[in-house]
C-alpha cells in the first residue's frame, strides 16, 4: 500500500470528489468503447461519481504511436490546461522519462466537503495527455489544521491524463489494458510502484507479459472499494485502506 499509493503532502490520498467522465483517442471505436465500459464498470463497483451521457471529459486517455511529440506539442500549445501550473522543469522530466504508460494527475488541495468543478478550465482543447509528479497544482482556501487525528483538508483530482506508447502495448489485450488504465486513473499511483507479494494490474509492464495478470486481481478491487470507502479527512487513511484489505484477503 505505501510503495503504491502516492500521499499529498504527507497527508491525505487524492482520489475523485466529482464525478469522473472519461474519453478514449487513439484506438478503434470498439476497442475504445470496451475500455470506456470496463472503466464505468469498475468505477461503479467502487463507488465512484461518474459524469453522465453528457458529462465533460476529465480523464483523458491517449494511445499514439509518438508519445514524445505529442507531449512536447502539448506543453508549448496548451501547458495549462495539461499541466495546470506546474513548473517547467516537471514538466519537461515527465516529457523525458519514457514509460508504456504516463499519468499526469491534476489534483487540487480544497476543505472538507468541498468538490472542485469537473473537467479543465472552460475553453480549453485537449488532444493529448500526460503523467504526474504528485503535487497539488490548485490550491482554494481551507481551515487551519488542529487534529492529530483528521484533516481539514481533501485532495481531489480535477483531471486526469493517460497517454500510453502504442509501441509498449504490443501483446496485451484490451482487457489488461482498460484494468490497467482503470487503477491509474481512478487513484493516484506513483509512477514506480513497488509490492512485495500482491498480484496486481500493476505489474503489467514490471517482467515478462506472458506472466502478467489477465485482468485486475482481488487487492486491486479492494483496494479502489477502501480508496473510496475510507474516511478521506484521516490522516491515518493509508493505514486504514490496506487494513481493510488485508482483514477482506484474510476471512
Amino acid at each position: 500500500m505505501y510503495g503504491i499509493a502516492a500521499l499529498q503532502n504527507n497527508e491525505g490520498v487524492a482520489r475523485w470528489n466529482s464525478p469522473v467522465c472519461p474519453l478514449v483517442t487513439g484506438l478503434l471505436r470498439e476497442q475504445g468503447e470496451f475500455i470506456l465500459e470496463r472503466l464505468s464498470e469498475v468505477a461503479r463497483a467502487a463507488g465512484i461519481p461518474l459524469g453522465d451521457e453528457h458529462c465533460a471529459p476529465n480523464l483523458f486517455i491517449v494511445v499514439t504511436g509518438q508519445p514524445q511529440q505529442l507531449l512536447e506539442d502539448l506543453d508549448t500549445r496548451k501547458h495549462f490546461a495539461a499541466f495546470g501550473d506546474a513548473t517547467p522543469l516537471a514538466v519537461q522530466v515527465f516529457i523525458d522519462t519514457s514509460r508504456p504508460v504516463r499519468v499526469w494527475y491534476n489534483i487540487t488541495r480544497g476543505a472538507m466537503g468541498m468538490h472542485p468543478s469537473p473537467g479543465l478550465p472552460p475553453n480549453v482543447e485537449i488532444r493529448g495527455a500526460g503523467g504526474s509528479m504528485g503535487l497539488p497544482l490548485l490550491t482554494v482556501a481551507d481551515g487551519n489544521n488542529g487534529s492529530h487525528i483528521l484533516n481539514t483538508v481533501a485532495y481531489s483530482f480535477t483531471s486526469v491524463l493517460v497517454i500510453a506508447d502504442q509501441a509498449q502495448l504490443r501483446g496485451l489485450s484490451v482487457r489488461q489494458f482498460a484494468d490497467y488504465v482503470a487503477m491509474v486513473g481512478l487513484a493516484e499511483i506513483k509512477p514506480t510502484p513497488h509490492w512485495t507479494q500482491t498480484r496486481s494490474i500493476l505489474g503489467l509492464f514490471g517482467g515478462d507479459p506472458a506472466a502478467a495478470p489477465a485482468a485486475m486481481g482481488e487487492w486491486d478491487r479492494l483496494f479502489l472499494k477502501y480508496l473510496y470507502a475510507t474516511n478521506g479527512a484521516l490522516k491515518a487513511q493509508r493505514a486504514q485502506i490496506g487494513w481493510n484489505i488485508v482483514r477482506e484477503l484474510i476471512h
